[in-house]
């Protein structure tokens, strides 16, 4: 059964539709569902410890506290339940609704329009299944003992993953990506780690880190006489601190490393909280000489107007808009809206997660600049960048 030994909550206004909700999961056989006519009601249920919550299905238009409030309190609660979002609305705003979610670290399965049938249903079940399996709760994994000597011995490293011209081959520049260089597991990506980090709250730290060593390996680059960039995405919450863009520079400075080789990705949900500082930061980062890109474009909503409020360089498309590009002809239609809104804005624009030739050779003749993704070369240490380049300018691929 696909629901089996899985605990539900029902958030729903409306009683048919609770109940009739409440049935189609007891039909696929889910171990308890528990019912909320609002999103205060359903706040309680999960304050409830003995009574703990996997999944949570919620409406958005309710009484006393909307859907939207919910998932708000949620983020606010750290909750760990999933979320499916249930709801009759147009799917432009469904859409929108969603992406505030995600915004909000909310973990979101997906949206369902209404009515929800099974078919709809269980492939987000199956979703929350995946994501259970792969991630351990941060409280498990690794304990901030174990985050702080491994911060000590320098276990902590940056892979970096080549960007290159799809015109000509020519490497640019080097995309900035932690690991840690686990004693007793190996290679660990940042979802096996970066959950712990960040319960620990150390996220800001270790920020700061990725940025001061992927400025010291530029360094190191440029010294060795090889013109490469940089790009490291800002994902922390300081760009609301007035002194960050000062910081920046300092540690630019104090590697020696001159500003126009170090390109800061943007996350779009940093431009939406406390924004005149995030503003006054990117301005003073733009007159030092930094790049900034707005990343994984695509991923959410931003738009024309918000692209305008930034003087960005750069636009990185999500992987989404990539992958398959030369076989589906929806990824083509965003594509094409997303290339003329870089050239609109006059942007250098850079194509993630490019796997194929025929999808090089499409991004190519569609006018992307720069490429990255597996056609090209996985992340690799930064030990490994010499040998790569070497091969790869001897490579056919132009």
């Amino acid at each position: 059964m696909p629901c089996r030994n899985l605990r539900f909550l029902v958030v729903e206004d409306h009683e048919f539709q609770r109940l009739a909700l409440t049935r189609l999961l007891q039909t696929l056989g889910a171990a308890t569902v528990r019912e909320a006519g609002d999103g205060r009601a359903a706040l309680q249920v999960l304050r409830d410890p003995d009574r703990p919550v996997d999944i949570v299905l919620t409406d958005l238009s309710m009484p006393a506290m909307d859907g939207m409030e919910f998932i708000r309190h949620l983020s606010e609660a750290g909750s760990p339940v999933s979320v499916i979002l249930t709801s009759a609305l147009e799917p432009a705003l469904l859409a929108s609704i969603a992406h505030m979610a995600r915004t909000y670290k909310v973990r979101l399965l997906g949206v369902i329009a209404k009515p929800v049938a099974a078919a709809k249903l269980v492939p987000l079940v199956e979703l929350h299944r995946g994501m259970a399996d792969e991630q351990v709760p941060p409280e498990v994994a690794f304990p901030l003992d174990e985050i702080a000597e491994a911060w000590t011995r320098n276990e902590f490293e940056l892979w970096y993953e080549p960007q290159v011209l799809l015109a000509s081959g020519t490497v640019r520049a080097m995309h900035a990506g932690a690991r840690w260089d686990h004693p007793g597991r190996g290679i660990l990506e940042p979802a096996a780690f970066m959950p712990s980090v960040q319960a620990r709250g150390l996220k800001e730290d270790f920020g700061w880190l990725v940025l001061q060593k992927a400025v010291a390996q530029c360094r190191l680059w440029q010294a060795e006489g090889r013109d490469l960039s940089v790009w490291v995405r800002l994902d922390f919450d300081s760009l609301a601190d007035v002194n960050t863009a000062a910081r920046i520079r300092q540690t630019t400075d104090n590697e020696g490393l001159s500003p126009g080789h170090l390109v800061l990705g943007i996350p779009e949900a940093a431009l939406q909280a406390d924004q005149a500082r995030v503003l006054e930061n990117l301005a003073r980062l733009r007159m030092h000489g930094f790049g900034l890109a707005i990343e994984d474009f695509g991923h959410g909503a931003m738009d024309v107007d918000r692209l305008a409020l930034v003087a960005f360089t750069a636009l990185k498309f999500d992987r989404g808009f990539v992958t398959g590009v030369d076989r589906d002809s929806a990824a083509r239609a965003g594509l094409a809206v997303g290339l003329e809104l870089a050239r609109k804005q006059q942007l250098a624009t850079v194509a993630t997660g490019i796997g194929t030739k025929d999808e090089w050779q499409l991004l190519h003749d569609w006018g992307c600049l720069l490429a990255q993704g597996p056609f090209i070369a996985a992340p690799m240490p930064a030990a490994a960048v010499p040998a790569w380049t070497t091969r790869w300018t001897r490579s056919t691929i132009r």
